[in-house]
């Protein structure tokens, strides 16, 4: 009874879309969950029962993400509702971000291979509304405290393979974020002279103190 029975089925996963960037299906699925939640739609606008517009503002302080966030700011709006993107520089953006003040804002989550300490800082109680702490979306769920406690103190590889994995399924149910875009490649420019283990490292994109000079290769290029 402490977590939704959806925990225990398909783990949940964002919906794909039709790539079109206008996709009609998901739209008309986000309007009948707004239905149900008691929002209206009138007039091209999303208004809660007290008839206000819903509204929300992204912070960014870097124009790299962009075209990312801007694509998701369109389907908001067609939806209704009254999003925007302001654009801070660093010094605010940090400010604001250490105090919790924004409504949404783009972040990337980097933890180590073997899960540890940080999970406090980003997903705990004790972390929710301290300020600068990396838990951006305030979670404050008993469970989850529960969870981390149990990979902290797991004493075997399994124990902890199972206390994260029941982790992640409690906090994919609690739609804390929205992935934005993933590349699971690092691309690198090099001079082909190089040779490099056959071996490579499953988390790095490549260790260049393993790499060395290939005499044959340096030979094609006049070397």
């Amino acid at each position: 009874g402490k977590i939704t029975d959806e925990v225990f089925g398909e783990a949940y996963a964002p919906p794909r879309s039709d790539g079109s960037g206008q996709d009609r299906g998901l739209l008309r699925r986000a309007l009948l969950l707004f239905g149900e939640a008691g929002f209206v739609s009138r007039n091209g606008r999303l208004l809660d029962r007290d008839g206000r517009q819903l509204a929300v503002e992204i912070i960014e302080y870097s124009r790299s993400f962009l075209p990312h966030i801007e694509a998701y700011v369109k389907n908001l709006r067609l939806l209704g509702i009254d999003a925007t993107i302001r654009m801070v520089d660093a010094v605010q953006y940090e400010e604001r971000r250490k105090n919790f003040d924004f409504d949404l804002t783009t972040r990337r989550f980097a933890l180590s291979s073997t899960p540890g300490e940080s999970m406090r800082s980003y997903w705990s109680s004790m972390t929710a509304k301290l300020n600068g702490s990396n838990n951006l979306a305030g979670i404050a769920d008993p469970v989850v405290d529960a969870l981390i406690e149990k990979a902290l103190a797991a004493e075997t590889r399994e124990d902890l393979y199972v206390a994260c994995r029941a982790l992640d399924r409690v906090l994919r149910a609690g739609r804390y974020w929205i992935p934005m875009w993933y590349k699971p490649t690092h691309w690198i420019a090099a001079w082909d002279v190089f040779g490099r283990p056959q071996v490579k490292p499953r988390y790095d994109r490549g260790v260049i103190q393993t790499w060395w000079t290939d005499a044959e290769k340096l030979k094609r290029i006049g070397g």
